[in-house]
């Protein structure tokens, strides 16, 4: 079966959208399923760290071109798997602190990318299970936050079974691996997880996720204090960020914030739309950007959450960054047929990271591209659904011009490429290699994916 689309581009949607002449992000920023987002910027460039299934970053000059990589991560438990992370720059070092099995870690690295040295001499962790206020508080979610003084606090705590989540917060010694001031038990009003602090006009904004995170129930709140470590006044605009069903964004929370220039933005996760709707199993994520704003009383307003995103007026383009081909038509085998249309052809070439092609069954399963006019093709990027995903794969194109148009009546198929998903240190899997196509077609040739198909093909054009 052959399903074939046409499209007619009024804008390009998505990871570079525009609107009134300006460059947007688009939300999702990042396929696949990423949450608990922590950001850094670090000499020009922007790193995402998140919970996955194991320790990666993403990473960009532009805020457009993304790059993924697997990072060390110095545990005892010899476990790839980790929650929330935070990261920080503190004089010469990148200090890092993620959560596993409800225990905290801290790391440092002179470089973003790592490597990381664990802190603790037995390469263990830095705040055990239940070590503090036991037997309430969950020892995951770390959050820290270095003040204008230099003065460095760490912050966080849940609760167990979804209820009663605990916050617990001390001030730090300058080895950033000890406390200096005996961890206290900060706790505001409506609070479960993820704590993050912030910073403004000379008061302390406490911020954190409250309900249930596989649900719609997951939303932000915050407190307010005139000191880091409380007492904390219940925020007036709570919650500032909730599900909005009529914009399908389910579940927005757990957070991380930067001031870049005179703006604020928050960078959150929400549910995959439209999986969370598909009663498929399992709980689905994606990171997100938008901004945080204050009114005139200090109070944090209600964040409106986008599919636009926010405008990168922060992040110009990389100089000669070319930007993908859009095709007329797309074709592949069987799309997935969860939800009517939401997984066809097109969502592999909208540059939206919140759509994908899912292909009904993944033997054999293939896509293509038409662009109408042969093109000269200088690199072609897949985005796997499953990003790290040890998926074969073979790539070929054709500069056929048949009368029909049709994917179907094109003879003259040469190889691009054909690799394995694994064979790499990044992602996506980048080839460079000149010709003059106006077909593009991907086919998995083997290999195995926890999910099949494509968040996008990108083709770009010879500059």
């Amino acid at each position: 079966m052959r399903i074939a689309l046409l499209f007619f581009w009024c804008f390009f949607a998505g990871l570079l959208s525009y609107g009134n002449g300006f460059r947007y992000s688009g939300n999702p920023i990042l396929p696949d399923n990423f949450a608990d987002p922590a950001l850094l910027i670090d000499e020009g460039f922007f790193y995402i760290y998140s919970t996955s299934d194991c320790g990666t970053v993403w990473y960009s000059k532009d805020f457009v071109n993304w790059r993924h990589r697997v990072l060390n991560w110095p545990t005892s438990t010899k476990k790839k798997c980790q929650w929330a992370p935070c990261i920080r720059k503190a004089g010469k070092f990148y200090y890092l602190y993620y959560s596993l099995d409800s225990q905290i870690y801290v790391a440092k690295a002179s470089s973003p990318l790592g490597p990381f040295e664990n802190l603790i001499p037995d390469g263990g962790p830095f705040i055990k299970d239940k070590e503090f206020f036991p037997p309430t508080i969950h020892s995951i979610d770390a959050d820290l936050f270095i003040d204008d003084d230099n003065k460095a606090y760490l912050y966080w705590g849940s609760g167990w079974d979804f209820k009663n989540g605990l916050c617990a917060a001390a001030e730090l010694n300058s080895d950033m691996s000890s406390f200096k001031t005996v961890p206290q038990n900060v706790t505001p009003q409506g609070y479960f997880e993820g704590p993050h602090m912030l910073k403004h006009g000379g008061k302390y904004y406490l911020m954190y996720s409250d309900g249930v995170f596989t649900n719609n129930t997951y939303c932000l709140k915050y407190s307010v204090s005139d000191s880091p470590l409380g007492p904390f006044r219940y925020g007036k605009n709570n919650p500032i960020l909730i599900t909005d069903k009529s914009k399908n964004i389910y579940g927005p929370g757990h957070h991380y914030t930067a001031k870049i220039a005179d703006k604020y933005y928050i960078i959150y996760h929400k549910l995959e739309y439209p999986r969370i709707t598909e009663n498929r199993g399992g709980t689905y994520r994606q990171i997100c950007i938008d901004e945080l704003v204050f009114d005139k009383d200090g109070e944090i307003k209600r964040v409106i959450p986008t599919h636009r995103g926010v405008k990168l007026d922060f992040a110009p383009l990389s100089k000669g960054a070319p930007l993908p081909l859009k095709p007329l038509r797309a074709e592949s085998s069987a799309p997935a047929e969860y939800t009517s249309g939401a997984y066809d052809a097109s969502k592999a070439f909208d540059g939206n990271f919140g759509t994908l092609w899912e292909p009904a069954d993944s033997k054999g399963a293939w896509i293509s591209a038409d662009f109408g006019k042969v093109e000269e093709i200088s690199a072609i990027e897949p985005f796997f659904a499953s990003v790290r995903s040890p998926v074969k794969y073979k790539i070929e194109y054709s500069a056929d011009e048949p009368e029909s148009g049709s994917v179907a009546d094109v003879k003259n198929w040469q190889l691009y490429c054909s690799l394995d998903n694994a064979d790499t240190d990044e992602w996506p899997q980048r080839t460079e290699k000149p010709v003059k196509a106006r077909f593009v077609r991907l086919e998995f040739t083997g290999g195995s994916a926890s999910r099949w198909g494509l968040w996008e093909l990108k083709v770009f054009k010879k500059e």
